[in-house]
């Protein structure tokens, strides 16, 4: 199969974009120039993929989006039990306070102060939505997950555990304030919320 070019260049200008942020370049001072030299191609052949700035970095939240989705499954798949499901979801946050939370941050800072985000994230939302309802499916069979708690109480609380997380890691990046106990008490959390009752 020959790879899709067209993709590949997209997302070489997306990875620039990312690399740019996390080097402190705000979003809305980015320049096409600036993606081109950083992604390695000329400016004629980012203007032959996006019409502005503005799709470019679009597309960067669709990217964002899909790439973490791909992070998940991977986590997702491995999950045989619930205490797996706890420390994937532990490791994870942490993998993206310590790797990307910087750049996500100016994202959202960016999109914040538009009317929406990209129609992309609505699929992205239900292909996560997927993801999370097998797991817990496969969890619940196995007898690792209460059988009695809807697929929705489930999913609630594996997302406000990772929001939760995500909120504190990023308050305590901001003030400087370790919490040493936060990856414990997210996994008692989701424990004591989806745990078979006895």
């Amino acid at each position: 199969m020959i790879p899709d070019s067209h993709a590949q260049r997209k997302a070489k200008v997306y990875e620039a974009a990312l690399a740019l942020t996390s080097q402190g370049v705000s979003p809305a001072a980015l320049t096409i120039q600036q993606l081109a030299d950083a992604a390695g191609i000329g400016k004629g052949t980012v203007y032959e993929y996006f019409s502005s700035k503005e799709e470019i970095l679009q597309g960067v939240v669709c990217y964002c989006f899909a790439q973490e989705n791909e992070r998940i499954a991977a986590r997702f798949d491995r999950c045989r039990t619930l205490v797996d499901l706890e420390n994937e979801l532990v490791d994870y946050l942490q993998e993206v306070a310590a790797q990307r939370m910087s750049t996500y941050r100016l994202l959202a800072i960016s999109f914040g102060q538009q009317a929406a985000l990209p129609e992309c994230t609505d699929a992205c939302r239900s292909q996560l939505t997927a993801l999370t309802d097998a797991l817990v499916a496969r969890l619940q069979a196995a007898g690792e997950i209460d059988p009695g708690l809807t697929m929705d109480a489930c999913r609630t609380s594996i997302f406000c555990t990772v929001t939760g997380g995500l909120i504190a890691l990023c308050c305590s990046a901001g003030s400087g304030d370790a919490l040493p106990d936060l990856p414990q008490n997210l996994r008692d959390n989701l424990h004591r919320s989806l745990r078979p009752q006895k």
